[in-house]
């Protein structure tokens, strides 16, 4: 069952990124490129630690999280937001530290902790742009996340603070971004009454 539920978790992140990915090549929506050039890092620590840790059928959605982030961070390098201030620099920098941190400490919960910690920082820098253009984003993917975010963590093989940290901190940051981005709707609707 658990395999089942880790399969599902794929193909909604497959079918999630669809609209996303549409809106990114014909230019209706602009990623923040350092934003996924960075979650594409940490979303690929975060399945090796999920996986060493005896994630299974949980981390795959993870691990192909972290696949369509490269894609998108392709994408967005020609079509998204490309203006890389001093602290995306770090934040980049701070996902770096992570894999060596993976590669130095041999401590996945640690990386996986650093990881959450850069990821949050760049998850910010969407929030920022979303909050500025709310339309420069779409909500599809991040309710997609939340299904397959869900679907994953019940699918874990093994729950430790290792597996389960990332994808429980994944489904708290789309929430946030969903609100983000109908909030905007919410209070144009309240002043027209």
């Amino acid at each position: 069952m658990k395999e089942i539920l880790g399969l599902i978790a794929v193909f909604i992140s497959i079918i999630g990124i669809m609209p996303y990915f549409l809106d990114t090549i014909h230019k209706k929506i602009r990623p923040h490129f350092i934003s996924w050039l960075i979650w594409s890092i940490v979303s690929i620590v975060a399945f090796l630690g999920q996986w060493v840790k005896g994630g299974g059928a949980g981390s795959w959605s993870t691990g192909m999280t972290g696949l369509i982030a490269i894609i998108i961070t392709l994408f967005a390098f020609k079509n998204g937001t490309r203006n890389v201030t001093k602290f995306e620099k770090l934040l980049f920098g701070g996902a770096l530290v992570a894999i060596m941190l993976w590669i130095v400490v041999k401590d996945p919960i640690l990386s996986v902790i650093v990881a959450i910690i850069v990821d949050a920082s760049a998850f910010y820098l969407t929030i920022r742009k979303t909050i500025k253009e709310p339309t420069s984003e779409t909500s599809t993917l991040f309710v997609a996340n939340l299904v397959r975010g869900t679907l994953a963590i019940i699918a874990l093989q093994h729950y430790n603070i290792t597996t389960v940290i990332y994808p429980v901190y994944q489904l708290i940051s789309n929430l946030i971004i969903i609100f983000v981005m109908i909030k905007p709707r919410l209070v144009m609707k309240h002043k027209k009454f």
